[in-house]
C-alpha cells in the first residue's frame, strides 16, 4: 500500500491524506463540528471511495469502541469498512477524543453530541464528493454501526429525522448490538457481579464525567488495578495492546470497580448514573417523543456478553409493532462472535435491496 500526500481545500474541509488500496481510495479529511459545550472544534474522520466500478451509495459508519489512537478511522479505517468499502462510497468518523483531538477525553456514548458530529461529517464533505462525481445521490444515505456505533447510528438517524429531513433521506439503518440503554448495561454488570469489557468500564466513568460536567474523581470509582490500567493504556491512547489486556484478564467487576462505584444510593454514584441515563436513547422506563421513519433493522444476540440484551429489549418496548422496524434477536455467541455475524448478513441485506432497482 503506498501513500500519497495532497493538500485540498473545499469549504472548510481539509483533505490530508490519500491511501490506495486493491479496492477503494481512503481520504483522510477534518471538517468543523462542536464538542460538549457547544464550542466550535475540527474533527477528522475517513472518506472511502470504491475503485474501478460505480458505487451503489452512501454509507456513513459511526465506529465501534476503540481505545487507542492509532484505531481511530483517519489513521486506520476501522473493521467495519472492508465488508463495504468495495461497492459503496464510506463516511467513518474520528469521535471527539480520537484523531486531531486525541488531547481531548473521548466522552464516550455521549449518543446527542456523537450524531451531531457524524451529521457534520455529511455536510463537511459534501464538496468534496460533489467535485468527485460520483453518480449516487449524496441527499440519501444509509447507517450501519454496531456497539457503540449501533447506539450512535440510532442517535443519528434520531437527529436527521427531527432536524433535516428535508436534506438528508435516510434509506435504512441498520443497528447492531448496541447499548440503546447504557444505564441497564451497567446494571447488569453490578447485578452479575462481572465485566467483560473492563475498558468500557473506565472509560463511562470518566467520559461520562467529562460529557456533562460532572466534576467527578476517579479515584472514588476505580479500584488501584484499575487505576494502573487505565493511567498505563487508556489514558495515553497509545497501544492495541490495551484492547487484549481489558478483554482477557480478571472479569470480576470488583476487581475494577470500587464499592462506591457499585452502589447507586452514594452521592457521587447517583450523579454518575443520572449521567448514563441521559446518555441512553431509551431507558426501562422512558422512551423518546421521535418515531423512526426510515426502515430500521435492529440486531442483537440474546446472549451478548458486553451489551445486554436488555438495551435492544427496552427498544422494542418503546417501538413494538411498528412495519418499518425489524427486530433479529437470536443466539448469535457474545458480543464479539455477533458483530462478525453483523456485517456480513447487513451486506447480504444491501445486495439484495438494490437487485430491486
Amino acid at each position: 500500500m503506498r501513500f500519497v500526500r495532497i493538500i485540498v481545500c473545499l469549504c472548510c474541509l481539509l483533505c490530508c491524506t490519500l491511501t490506495l488500496s486493491a479496492q477503494a481510495k481512503e481520504y483522510a479529511v477534518v471538517y468543523p463540528s462542536v464538542d460538549q459545550h457547544g464550542d466550535s472544534l475540527l474533527l477528522s474522520g475517513k472518506v472511502s471511495i470504491p475503485v474501478d466500478k460505480p458505487a451503489k451509495g452512501l454509507i456513513l459508519i459511526p465506529h465501534y469502541t476503540i481505545t487507542a489512537n492509532e484505531e481511530a478511522p483517519s489513521i486506520n479505517i476501522t473493521g467495519e469498512a472492508r465488508y463495504f468499502s468495495d461497492e459503496y462510497v464510506l463516511l467513518v468518523p474520528d469521535f471527539i477524543g480520537y484523531g486531531i483531538t486525541s488531547d481531548r477525553i473521548h466522552p464516550y456514548l455521549h449518543g446527542e453530541l456523537t450524531a451531531r458530529n457524524c451529521v457534520d461529517m455529511l455536510w463537511g464533505t459534501r464538496a468534496m464528493l460533489d467535485s468527485m462525481q460520483l453518480a449516487i445521490p449524496l441527499d440519501s444515505i444509509y447507517i450501519v454501526g454496531f456497539s457503540q456505533g449501533g447506539a450512535t447510528a440510532l442517535w443519528t438517524l434520531k437527529l436527521l429525522e427531527e432536524q433535516y429531513s428535508d436534506r438528508i433521506h435516510v434509506i435504512h439503518c441498520y443497528a447492531g448490538g448496541g447499548p440503546y440503554d447504557v444505564a441497564v448495561t451497567y446494571d447488569e454488570s453490578v447485578a452479575t457481579g462481572r465485566v467483560f469489557m473492563p475498558a468500557a468500564i473506565a472509560m463511562l466513568v470518566v467520559g461520562t464525567d467529562a460529557a456533562y460536567d460532572l466534576h467527578l474523581d476517579r479515584s472514588d470509582f476505580f479500584t488501584p488495578a484499575m487505576e494502573r490500567a487505565y493511567a498505563k493504556y487508556l489514558e495515553p491512547k497509545t497501544s492495541k495492546v490495551m484492547s487484549v489486556f481489558f478483554h482477557t484478564l480478571n472479569h470480576r467487576l470488583k476487581h475494577w470497580l470500587t464499592p462506591l462505584g457499585r452502589d447507586k444510593t452514594q452521592p457521587q454514584m447517583k450523579r454518575l448514573y443520572e449521567g448514563l441515563r441521559r446518555s441512553s436513547l431509551v431507558t426501562d422506563s422512558v422512551c423518546p417523543t421521535w418515531t423512526p421513519q426510515a426502515p430500521l433493522y435492529v440486531f442483537h444476540s440474546v446472549k451478548d456478553d458486553v451489551v445486554t440484551i436488555r438495551c435492544a429489549e427496552h427498544l422494542q418496548r418503546c417501538y413494538p409493532n411498528l412495519p418499518n422496524i425489524t427486530y433479529d434477536f437470536g443466539n448469535y455467541g457474545g458480543h464479539m462472535k455477533a458483530s462478525y455475524l453483523f456485517y456480513p448478513r447487513v451486506r447480504k441485506l444491501l445486495d439484495e435491496a438494490n437487485k430491486l432497482f
